[in-house]
């Protein structure tokens, strides 16, 4: 029995017949002409001349066939797969696979639905643990969505914060910390290593630390930033526990299902 056999639909197995093949055939009762050791058509293939006409003719009339068979299929995956391979690049890791994989997955469940011959269980189980397969493989696609999801799940429920942005006599510039309006200033917290918080306003173009006109509301805002802050670095934790849960699903759903996406 192969890797993972499946029963077949019944219509099927009566359309090809194979019931009839697997209830009806006794072997102890058909009559043995010869017996040898050796792989099967070993007394046929070892002489040319026992082969008959007819044999030799569906041979080449089976190899004919399969050339078309195989040129038909090359056309279809040329439109099928023709925007998967524009945009693979040999440079890509996982991500190419990724692609590959989607494409490939998208496909079989298509055909597995209309073509498919096993009993009709075993077909809906192999289409649903596919779908999984790709929901997964969606998400893995672009690992930055992981973090964004969670990311915005905490924005959501805080007000838009803004930033320190400084642009330096030499060119460049930059955008760090956190504030929020109070007043005729900002109440908020400095980005870097020693950073300030409290209530700032502008004083000649920089902004300084200085007296609150109501440092209660200016503690519960900063406080708010530091929740706000610390509920974004949980959020990335839970990112990379999603991703994580994610590569461990799709290895089991490989593991046990990869045999069994098959007819």
């Amino acid at each position: 029995m192969l890797i993972h056999s499946q029963p077949l639909d019944s219509e099927f197995c009566e359309k090809m017949g194979l019931n009839k093949i697997n209830e009806d055939m006794e072997f102890a009762e058909i009559k043995i002409k010869k017996q040898y050791i050796g792989k099967m058509f070993d007394d046929i293939l070892g002489d040319e001349r026992k082969i008959p006409i007819n044999t030799r003719i569906y041979w080449v009339w089976r190899d004919i066939k399969g050339f078309f068979y195989d040129m038909k299929y090359a056309i279809r995956n040329h439109f099928r797969w023709r925007k998967t391979i524009r945009d693979l690049r040999p440079w890509e890791g996982f991500s190419g696979l990724i692609s590959v994989m989607q494409t490939h997955l998208a496909d079989y469940i298509e055909t597995e639905g209309k073509y498919g011959h096993s009993e009709e269980n075993y077909k809906k189980n192999k289409i649903a643990t596919v779908k999984e397969t790709l929901e997964i493989l969606n998400r893995m696609k672009e690992p930055d969505n992981y973090s964004d999801k969670r990311r915005d799940e905490v924005e959501s429920r805080y007000p838009d914060y803004k930033s320190l942005n400084t642009n330096y006599e030499s060119g460049g510039s930059c955008s760090s910390g956190e504030f929020i309006e109070q007043g005729k200033g900002w109440a908020g917290k400095e980005g870097g290593k020693d950073p300030r918080k409290g209530y700032f306003e502008f004083f000649d173009g920089r902004l300084e630390l200085t007296q609150s006109p109501d440092q209660d509301e200016t503690d519960r805002l900063i406080a708010q930033i530091e929740k706000h802050r610390e509920e974004l670095r949980n959020a990335y934790k839970q990112a990379n526990i999603d991703f994580e849960s994610d590569v461990d699903r799709l290895g089991q759903l490989l593991k046990e299902n990869l045999y069994s996406w098959w007819d």
